[in-house]
């Protein structure tokens, strides 16, 4: 017999006892589990615990049900350990990097899409359809990403994206660009509180699938992350990644990891961190400094070495091979969707900006991939990238 918790679409959690977890599941997922999970599946396994006899199960499932939703949450990330996932970074991490570093290098649970932007025509375009269709994604673990402060439009696209079958959404309260910030989106809605409590009740009232927030500490100020932190707790997220920044501080500054400590303590929900996670010894020392975060995101340190998540679960580090197999085939989707071998080198530079810090003595190749003028002088500046220069055995981040 096995005590058993489910996160639910709305992001509560369930808890039972079974004799057969499979068989259970299925049960939740048609509507014949039990009353509770009725109406907000799909809902996910995300803890098991074997108990022996009925009556050990039940005795378990007693005292687990007794628990707040902080502590069960804490059994979930004890039981599930560190998780990786990929940050939605524009420009970089699209369907082809995506499907290109699953094929590879692995390591990554899930992965985000960048943002898609909902409008009030309510219809995605040709290149957000790209994005998300799941016969695009396969078998991809897949979160897409919206960015938006209409609520309507928000709950437009969730619909639209859990009836392609997605259980999750989340939204960008993070990017820090001037464009989006000025039109009071991504971390720009952070300076609208009382826009962005209405918004979230409005989203809340009725969602259409689970949905998680990306967020950073605020605006100009550290110290305005207390209320929104509040006012986020007011509500069932499915997660909430901290980037612990401001806006002004775009990708500049030391993270402020004690704001981070501070969403962990009491937590109603999974609390994920994301920033300057370069190296596995990086990432060893922040589990030691934050045993009780379960989750983390990757976003450069993925980009410049692609294969940080395989080496935190234990495998091995990227090799030439793999880098130049991975690099060729990327830029030949990007030269198939684009249309146009010039637009695939200028998205391929993009990609370079952090992977060539993972070869040493980068200074001049590096500098001959961004002049590169036209494909020949961009395909011959890679080829001696692979052919001339050592393999790091960690990535050091010179961005």
């Amino acid at each position: 017999w096995w005590v058993y918790m489910l996160r639910c679409q709305d992001g509560t959690l369930y808890t039972g006892a079974t004799c057969d977890i499979p068989r259970r599941l299925a049960a939740h997922n048609s509507g014949k589990g039990a009353k509770y999970t009725r109406g907000r599946g799909p809902v996910e396994l995300v803890y098991t615990q074997a108990c022996g006899t009925h009556s050990q199960a039940l005795r378990r499932e007693a005292a687990v049900k007794k628990l707040t939703r902080p502590q069960k949450w804490e059994l979930v990330r004890e039981q599930a350990g560190l998780r990786y996932e990929l940050a939605p970074m524009e420009g970089i991490t699209g369907l082809v990097f995506r499907q290109m570093h699953h094929r590879y290098f692995g390591g990554v649970d899930r992965y985000f899409t960048p943002f898609l932007t909902p409008t009030q025509d309510h219809r995605f375009t040709k290149r957000e359809l790209r994005e998300v269709l799941p016969e695009q994604n396969g078998n991809l673990p897949t979160v897409p990403q919206l960015l938006t402060r209409n609520g309507e439009d928000f709950l437009w696209a969730a619909g639209e994206l859990a009836a392609m079958g997605y259980q999750e959404v989340n939204l960008n309260l993070g990017c820090p660009s001037g464009t989006v910030v000025a039109k009071g989106k991504g971390s720009g809605f952070l300076g609208l509180p009382e826009e962005l409590e209405r918004f979230l009740d409005a989203v809340f009232a009725h969602p259409p699938c689970a949905i998680s927030i990306k967020t950073r500490l605020g605006v100009k100020e550290p110290e305005e992350f207390g209320p929104l932190l509040a006012l986020f707790r007011r509500y069932p997220l499915a997660e909430l990644t901290v980037h612990p920044r401001v806006q002004k501080d775009m990708y500049k500054n030391t993270p402020r990891r004690d704001y981070f400590a501070a969403a962990l303590v009491d937590s109603p929900f999974p609390v994920r961190y994301n920033g300057d996670l370069y190296t596995l010894g990086e990432l060893e020392q922040f589990q030691r400094e934050f045993p009780a975060a379960g989750r983390v995101m990757l976003g450069r340190g993925l980009a410049g070495d692609p294969a940080l998540g395989r080496k935190a679960k234990g495998g091995p580090a990227a090799t030439l091979d793999e880098l130049r197999a991975f690099h060729d085939l990327v830029y030949e989707d990007y030269t198939r969707i684009f249309g146009s071998r010039r637009n695939a080198m200028l998205r391929m530079k993009e990609v370079w900006f952090y992977l060539i810090h993972l070869f040493g003595d980068n200074a001049k190749h590096g500098k001959a991939i961004k002049k590169a003028r036209d494909t020949g002088e961009y395909e011959s500046a890679v080829a001696a990238v692979f052919r001339e220069l050592p393999l790091l055995p960690d990535l050091r981040a010179g961005w």
